[in-house]
């Protein structure tokens, strides 16, 4: 019993740290996504002023 546990602890700390990539990588492309909309607002916005 507990070799199978010794046995399964990598996978769960490779499940684990696959699992914060997954969180940090769709976080990432979410503020990438805000900052893309923010400046494309602020872009029309000036576009808008000066035209």
């Amino acid at each position: 019993m507990l070799q199978k546990a010794r046995a399964a602890f990598p996978f769960t700390k490779l499940r684990e740290r696959a699992f914060e990539g997954a969180f940090f990588s769709v976080a990432l492309i979410a503020m990438a996504g805000w900052v893309y909309f923010i400046t494309l607002l602020l872009v029309r916005l000036f576009l808008w002023f000066f035209a």
